[in-house]
């Protein structure tokens, strides 16, 4: 016999030996993989009601002054403070002012901001909110001042923030039976 062949008949024992450590280290690795990793369990997006108040106020805020510089014609987007409910009723009001060709002129002041609840598992704030709408008016296209002449000079809403992404937006803004006090 060649040395060839002594080598063939000595590596058949040896490749069947490599062959059942590679296996078995497969089987062995399959049952060390590592569990998937836990799921993190969702930060909320305030510690305590005070904090959502807080945040919900300064949306609000924003949100009016957003609205305000919208009325003036300068680069304002309102709408990304709203979403759901709040931003259908807002494309509709502005869709109605373009048809009747009528716009609104003046700026609404926040004069209150009161908390209702905080859901602190789902992240919502209900708020009353008291808006001055003395300053603003709803003018025609030929210049005339069409604004309601019963219309209050103080304005109650009840609005609805939820979490829209890392912050809150006003999702449903309905009229209040909350009193709003003259500022």
């Amino acid at each position: 016999m060649t040395t060839a062949g002594h080598a063939g008949r000595r590596m058949g024992p040896l490749r069947a030996g490599v062959a059942v450590v590679l296996v078995a280290s497969a089987v062995g690795l399959a049952g060390c993989t590592p569990d998937p990793a836990p799921k993190p369990t969702p930060t909320p997006l305030f510690a305590s009601e005070a904090e959502a108040f807080k945040a919900a106020e300064q949306v609000y805020r924003d949100y009016v002054d957003a609205a305000n510089a919208r009325r003036t014609g300068a680069s304002a987007e309102p709408e990304s403070y709203l979403m759901g409910k709040a931003l259908e009723d807002d494309i509709s009001t502005q869709r109605m002012l373009k048809e009747r060709k009528v716009h609104v002129s003046g700026s609404n002041v926040l004069t209150g901001f009161h908390g209702v609840t905080f859901n602190s598992k789902g992240g919502s704030v209900d708020a009353d909110v008291c808006l001055d709408v003395s300053a603003s008016r709803v003018i025609a296209e030929d210049g005339a001042d069409v604004t309601p002449v019963d219309r209050s000079n103080l304005v109650s809403i009840r609005v609805r923030m939820v979490p829209g992404g890392a912050s809150l937006k006003i999702s449903d803004s309905t009229p209040s039976d909350r009193t709003c006090a003259a500022p």
